[in-house]
């Protein structure tokens, strides 16, 4: 069963802070320029802690993991960090404006349990790739701190967490942030029977991993690190050790604030004139034009095509081809037996996996009509020192993914729709995972709100 603890979290402090200043997204979605822009915004940014400057590699006498321990054990001996004096459940409140209308999302901080997936307790829907693991490990070693949650969704039908939580959704906030026109909220959960309620609440729920899957996996590199080491000196590793655990954002999956958004593909170098791969894809697919073929940027905004595509999709698999002369729609032939089509699929996946647009997409278009693999991609991408792929890249939003194709940045672009959270829970109960770049969770929660320390988490 999921285990969830209070903890004493490390915190701004906002008089000698601007918090709003201070923060900044998860790693995985920081651009190097985004990364010199955080580091030149505040010298007090949490992204000297999140993603430094300087040699990355672990082994270096100088490296920008020891600066971020550095620099977090002076920020607390100085005061501008602080770690509050009782263990706490800590409430997130996101405002942020989306289509137009504003959302709320809503979790909960906790220090909870890492479980290998064996167990069941906790389930990934995504692979995960060397590269990232190494740099998050190289951070921990050097901090013994999660600068940044994971991201977890948990089924509360009942809403009986909810319940628990709802007088303390009013308390005083501890820490409030305006970043990029976003409101950011923290506040604190201390009442002994409310915190055991929660926890026994959660206790008999299964959690599913939403973002945050290459931290997952370093948490548990590090805990089987530290059991090694204390068994190795003859010591008995203790289950409630600080590296037992890790900061987790749990968010219920019918939060009217959450996203599932898609995350679309970008295709360059092909091997064939672009007619020759429209041709590929006409074995599989039938092509309806989108915009007319004798203007050279007759490609649609994003707001038609996302239009189209969600309407197409109602009724099945629908995907977006766009080019510089022109789009269409993408639907599966009707006159192809898809259910024969079986020896283009791994025998070993599930059905859940089967059923998925992305894998449709990726396996009869990116790669039998594109000549890619994206597992091949995603593999050269741990390879290269740019960490992106020749190819094959990805884009979270269909303005992105158009304005890549006007300007020549990419040849093609396909667009899907998103997937939807009742596929990613069925995937990941199957034991199976998706495809790379399958999914994107938002609103991404930011780093720096809170920090958890692996100090020992003790029963409620």
């Amino acid at each position: 069963m999921a285990d969830v603890r209070p903890f004493r979290g490390i915190r701004f402090n906002s008089a000698r802070v601007n918090v709003s200043t201070a923060l900044c997204p998860p790693f995985d979605v920081i651009s190097p320029a985004e990364q010199l822009a955080y580091h030149a915004q505040d010298p007090h940014n949490v992204i000297r802690l999140e993603l430094g400057l300087g040699n990355a590699d672990p082994e270096a006498a100088d490296n920008w993991y020891s600066r971020a321990a550095q620099t977090l054990h002076t920020w607390l001996d100085e005061g501008v960090l602080v770690q509050d004096g009782e263990p706490a459940f800590y409430l997130y409140e996101h405002r942020f404006t989306y289509g137009g209308a504003e959302r709320v999302l809503h979790g909960l901080l906790v220090a909870g349990r890492l479980h290998d997936w064996a167990e069941c307790v906790v389930l990934p829907h995504e692979a995960v790739r060397k590269g990232p693991i190494q740099s998050r490990l190289g951070l921990l070693h050097a901090t013994q701190t999660n600068v940044s949650p994971l991201w977890l969704v948990y089924d509360d039908p009942q809403h009986e967490v909810t319940a628990l939580l709802t007088s303390a959704w009013h308390a005083a906030p501890l820490a409030e942030a305006a970043v990029g026109g976003e409101r950011h909220v923290l506040r604190a959960v201390r009442d002994a029977d409310t915190l055991r309620a929660v926890a026994a609440a959660l206790a008999g729920r299964r959690l599913y991993v939403a973002d945050g899957h290459h931290r997952y996996h370093t948490a548990q590199r590090y805990r089987d690190e530290q059991r090694h080491l204390a068994t190795a000196a003859d010591r008995t590793p203790d289950p409630d050790a600080g590296y037992e655990f890790a900061l987790m954002l749990l968010v219920a999956f019918d939060d009217p604030g959450m996203l599932l958004l898609p995350t679309h593909r970008l295709v360059r170098s092909l091997d064939a004139p672009l007619d020759e791969v429209r041709g590929r894809l006409a074995r599989w697919f039938t092509l309806s034009p989108l915009a007319d073929l004798r203007d050279e940027d007759a490609v649609p905004d994003a707001a038609v095509v996302e239009l189209v595509l969600a309407a197409a999709g109602e009724t099945g698999p629908a995907f977006a081809l766009l080019e510089r002369g022109g789009a269409w729609l993408l639907r599966p032939r009707a006159d192809v037996n898809w259910s024969s089509l079986s020896e283009h699929l791994p025998a070993d996946r599930s059905a859940a996996w089967r059923g998925l647009d992305v894998v449709l997409l990726d396996t009869f278009a990116i790669r039998d009509a594109c000549g890619i693999s994206a597992e091949a991609e995603a593999a050269h991408a741990d390879a290269t020192s740019h960490g992106a792929a020749d190819r094959l890249t990805y884009v979270s939003g269909s303005a992105a993914a158009i304005r890549a194709v006007r300007t020549g940045e990419a040849q093609q672009a396909y667009l899907l729709n998103p997937t939807r959270i009742e596929q990613v829970r069925a995937v990941a109960d199957a034991g199976d995972t998706m495809p790379p770049k399958s999914t994107f969770f938002a609103p991404k929660p930011l780093t720096g709100l809170v920090l958890h320390s692996l100090e020992g988490h003790r029963t409620l």
